[in-house]
C-alpha cells in the first residue's frame, strides 16, 4: 500500500502539466479546504448577502466536527508528510513534516459538499467535483499522500451525512435544538483535544498568533 501510495503521489506531484499558472491555481484552490478560511468566507457571504437559510450553521457544525475527528485520528495514527519520506517533492506553501493522515482540507471540502448538496440538490455533481479537486490539490502541493486524501474524503462524507441525518430525524424523537446539541458536543471536544495532545492554552495562543503573523506577511508581499 505504501509503495502504491508513493507511486500515485509522484505521478500527481510530478505531473508534466506543472506550470506557474497551474501552481497558482492549485495553491489558491487548496486554500478552500482550510477550515478557518472557508468559514470566514462563508460568514462574509452569509451576512453580506442576507440570503438566510440553515446552510451556514450546518456548515459550521460539520466543518468543526470533521476537523475534530481528523485531529483525533492524527493523534493516534501519526504519519509523516511526503517531504519527510520522499525525495524531490514539489512543495507549494509550508513544508509540513507530520500529521499527514488524514487530510483535514479534504474532509472539510467533502463535508461542505454534502451540506451544500442538501440545500441545492441540482448542483451536487459540481460540489462533489470541487471537493475532489481540492483533495487533488493536497497531493499536487506536496502536503499529503493520496491515501490521506481518500480517508479525508470518507471522513467528510460520513460526518456530514450523519449530521444531516440526525437533524432530519431529531424532531421525530422530540429532540430539542439538535443543532445546538451537536455544536456544543463538538465544541467541547475541540477545547479538550489540544490539552490531550500536550498543549496548554498558552501554546494554543502562541500558535494562533503565529498564523496571524503568517497571513499578515503574505498580504504584505502581495
Amino acid at each position: 500500500m505504501d509503495k502504491t501510495d508513493a507511486l500515485v503521489f509522484s505521478l500527481i506531484n510530478h505531473t508534466r502539466l506543472r506550470s506557474k499558472m497551474l501552481d497558482w491555481f492549485m495553491f489558491s484552490l487548496t486554500q478552500l479546504g482550510e477550515g478557518w478560511k472557508v468559514l470566514l468566507l462563508m460568514t462574509g457571504v452569509y451576512y453580506g448577502s442576507g440570503s438566510g437559510g440553515s446552510w451556514y450553521v450546518q456548515s459550521l457544525v460539520t466543518v468543526l466536527a470533521a476537523g475534530v475527528i481528523c485531529q483525533i485520528i492524527k493523534k493516534y495514527f501519526p504519519r509523516s508528510r511526503p517531504v519527510s519520506v520522499l525525495k524531490n517533492v514539489n512543495v507549494l506553501g509550508r513544508r509540513l513534516t507530520s500529521g499527514s493522515f488524514p487530510s483535514g482540507h479534504t474532509a472539510t471540502a467533502f463535508s461542505l459538499a454534502v451540506v451544500f448538496s442538501s440545500q441545492w440538490l441540482s448542483m451536487t455533481p459540481l460540489f462533489l467535483a470541487m471537493a475532489s479537486l481540492i483533495g487533488l490539490t493536497r497531493v499536487y502541493v506536496g502536503a499529503h499522500f493520496p491515501l490521506d486524501v481518500f480517508c479525508g474524503a470518507i471522513i467528510g462524507l460520513s460526518i456530514s451525512s450523519m449530521t444531516m441525518t440526525f437533524l432530519h430525524v431529531a424532531p421525530s424523537y422530540n429532540i430539542q435544538h439538535p443543532m445546538a446539541l451537536i455544536f456544543g458536543a463538538t465544541f467541547l471536544v475541540a477545547l479538550v483535544l489540544p490539552l490531550l495532545r500536550g498543549y496548554t492554552f498558552a501554546k494554543m495562543s502562541t500558535r494562533l498568533k503565529e498564523k496571524i503573523v503568517r497571513v499578515q506577511t503574505r498580504l504584505q508581499r502581495r
